[in-house]
């Protein structure tokens, strides 16, 4: 069984030098000297590291079986998580993983270091990006892809759609998949398929495929109908998709299609999705209530 002091240990050097490229620096606890790992421990198993740079304050913490790493202001409080918000969620199960699993979330941590601060220097505000779920996540079973994870594998192929993405996110305080589909990916991922090169669609329906097959019944919809529902059933670009896709996806694409084609309100609900409306704040009685 891993122990969560050695699991953070070895992140906290595995990113080290990543941490320190994006010009932050760990925040040493009085009394932990410079040699040692900076790490703070809760109530109920908790612990975390904080480091601090000019882009505002990072905290890499493990919480009830998971390790986040979050973002927040300079001035973000060391008692409270939700002056933070979050940038990746990694499954880190102590009983079930090893020191491969380990290996992994400390690379999906690199990666998301590269993807928020690597490839321009953008206002706090647009630095934020929807959480995703780790592949370490969806292998321990307890965890399914969702749309913020397909859209963040979709940037990984069209990084044009980073910024649309991010403006998504930062607009509605939440990931809105049909807005970002449907209004900015929906288009390159139709030129994809409409030039047919072999390697370029096989990348991009390998993400199809993982993401399906381990995914949400919201994000296995938005593949099927919101992306792939946008062919229209033309004939000749669904000869091209067909062999790309999984035999669970064969049956759902064919058959969205065949209905979107028929049915004209069909299409326009497509096109056209509801409006944003954010969601009303409970009060405490209808939270007791469970209303």
């Amino acid at each position: 069984m891993l122990q969560i002091n050695d699991v953070m240990a070895v992140v906290y050097k595995g990113i080290a030098a990543k941490i320190g490229e994006y010009g932050f620096a760990p925040v040493f606890p009085e009394g932990v000297k410079v040699n040692e790992v900076p790490l703070k421990e809760r109530d109920g198993g908790a612990c975390f590291i904080d480091y601090a740079g000019s882009k505002g304050k990072l905290r890499l913490l493990y919480s009830e079986g998971k390790i986040f790493l979050l973002l927040g202001d300079e001035n973000a409080s060391e008692d409270d998580d939700k002056a933070f918000s979050k940038l990746s969620t990694s499954l880190m199960l102590l009983d079930e993983y090893d020191d491969r699993d380990v290996k992994s979330v400390t690379n999906e941590i690199i990666d998301t270091l590269d993807d928020n601060f690597g490839v321009k220097e953008l206002a706090l505000k647009n630095n934020k990006l929807p959480a995703t779920v780790s592949k370490a996540a969806v292998k321990g079973g307890v965890m399914s892809y969702d749309p913020a994870t397909l859209a963040a594998r979709i940037v990984m192929i069209y990084p044009e759609l980073k910024a649309d993405l991010k403006e998504n996110y930062a607009a509605y305080g939440e990931f809105l998949p049909e807005d970002f589909f449907v209004n900015h990916a929906n288009a390159y991922i139709m030129e994809t398929i409409r030039q047919n090169e072999p390697k370029a669609m096989r990348r991009l329906f390998n993400q199809f495929t993982d993401i399906f097959e381990n995914g949400t019944n919201e994000v296995q919809n938005l593949i099927a109908v919101t992306i792939l529902g946008s062919i229209r059933n033309d004939p000749a670009i669904m000869k091209e998709i067909i062999p790309y896709l999984s035999d669970s996806m064969v049956e759902p694409v064919i058959e969205v299609n065949k209905l979107l084609e028929k049915s004209k309100s069909a299409r326009d609900r497509l096109e056209n999705p509801p409006k944003y409306k954010p969601k009303k704040k409970k009060n405490f009685a209808a939270k007791a209530l469970g209303q």
